[in-house]
């Protein structure tokens, strides 16, 4: 089997290389889309990809993302993002998977870590990978996805036991609430076409939420559980929301609502256990923690929450141990920008899956490593 490895592209520079040089030691092909930049991307472009062409972005991201497929020529498609990264690692896991998966699988979803330049994160399980089958293209002009396509096509989506990496929100604050503002406006224009959309309208409470907009958010996800309340996401995304407003009570009996619906739903499991950790009942988050990793195996961050447990009992070696493990199944837990950590951006911590608090795993560890070796008297932090 072989793999195209294909991306969308607007001035990233700063990222794009990084991108393929991850990828590229287990694809066989590279397609890159150009959409309008006016750095050196194009350049890059032209240098890095088998296959180049530039189109003009005209608001709709899937109309964009079909034109990398229709110029791809291998059996799977793996579609990332500038700023994303496929862990060393994990290259060949994905090779295993794409020789060994049943002909029904169209598609798969690989879990995603989202990293903030404070070391904080937060997961989501993204359709990146899927069969070069001509009946499978994207729909919707944002939040694009090639699922609908799949399921037309009769074909199954299954998880992967493949982690990536996105560090796009390690961007300037400048930068990210611009992207969020036209995010805003797409939406917008899809919601007049599709105003019964629950999902999207979840997903703009969340975007209300991180842009500090609490009350409109809060009224978003009302909106967005009135149009369907047995979806697990909606669910999870109206626990965001009202963890986000200080009502970590609310948040937790949301995400258990959702666990109701879908009872294997490690997102919710892990978010569950947050919430009950928050609220000083730490044996039945460490319970959820441990029922989130047997759900999904690839929920490496179950391992910090643990070792935030074992911090807080004061139980420094295990706590390590936790961290440790955490770290080297994926590097990007230690990843930190400095020049982000010093920047005013009070939403920023609502993303995290784990307590707010969460400094950043090298933070941590370095603490229960120095009040381990006892370099640290017991009142300091």
């Amino acid at each position: 089997m072989t793999v195209s490895l294909c991306l969308i592209v607007r001035n990233e520079t700063a990222y794009l290389r990084g991108c393929v040089e991850s990828a590229r030691p287990f694809v066989d092909q590279i397609v890159i889309v150009d959409t309008g930049s006016t750095d050196d991307t194009i350049a890059m472009g032209w240098e890095l990809a088998d296959a180049f062409c530039e189109v003009p972005f005209d608001g709709d991201f899937s109309a964009a993302r079909n034109e990398a497929l229709v110029r791809a020529d291998g059996d799977w498609i793996l579609f990332l993002d500038a700023d994303e990264r496929v862990i060393a690692s994990e290259g060949k896991k994905l090779l295993e998977f794409i020789d060994s998966v049943d002909e029904q699988v169209l598609g798969a979803r690989l879990l995603r870590y989202n990293f903030f330049a404070t070391g904080t994160f937060y997961t989501g399980r993204e359709l990146k990978l899927f069969r070069n089958d001509g009946r499978i293209a994207y729909r919707r002009k944002i939040n694009e996805s090639v699922a609908a396509s799949i399921a037309e096509a009769g074909g199954t989506v299954t998880p992967a036991p493949v982690v990536m990496n996105h560090f796009g929100h390690c961007r300037p604050i400048a930068d990210r609430e611009a992207k969020a503002y036209r995010y805003l406006s797409l939406m917008e224009d899809q919601l007049r076409e599709k105003p019964q959309d629950a999902l999207l309208v979840g997903y703009k409470a969340l975007i209300k939420r991180t842009l500090g907009h609490f009350e409109e958010a809060a009224e978003l996800s009302d909106r967005s559980l009135a149009l369907d309340d047995a979806s697990p996401i909606v669910w999870l995304f109206r626990g965001h929301v009202l963890r986000s407003l200080g009502k970590d009570g609310e948040a937790l009996e949301a995400y258990q609502k959702g666990l109701d619906v879908d009872p294997g739903n490690a997102a919710l499991h892990n978010m569950a256990g947050v919430e009950l950790m928050v609220l000083g009942q730490h044996a039945d988050a460490g319970a959820c923690f441990t029922r989130a990793r047997e759900c999904d195996p690839q929920s490496l961050h179950t391992d910090i929450n643990q070792g935030l447990l074992a911090q807080a009992a004061g139980d420094w070696h295990a706590a390590i141990a936790c961290f440790q493990r955490a770290g080297d199944a994926n590097p990007g837990f230690y990843h930190e920008e400095w020049a982000g950590r010093v920047e005013r951006d009070p939403y920023r911590a609502f993303y995290a899956e784990t307590p707010l608090g969460y400094a950043g795993l090298g933070y941590h560890l370095g603490y229960c490593r120095e009040r381990a070796n006892g370099s640290l008297p017991s009142s300091g932090r």
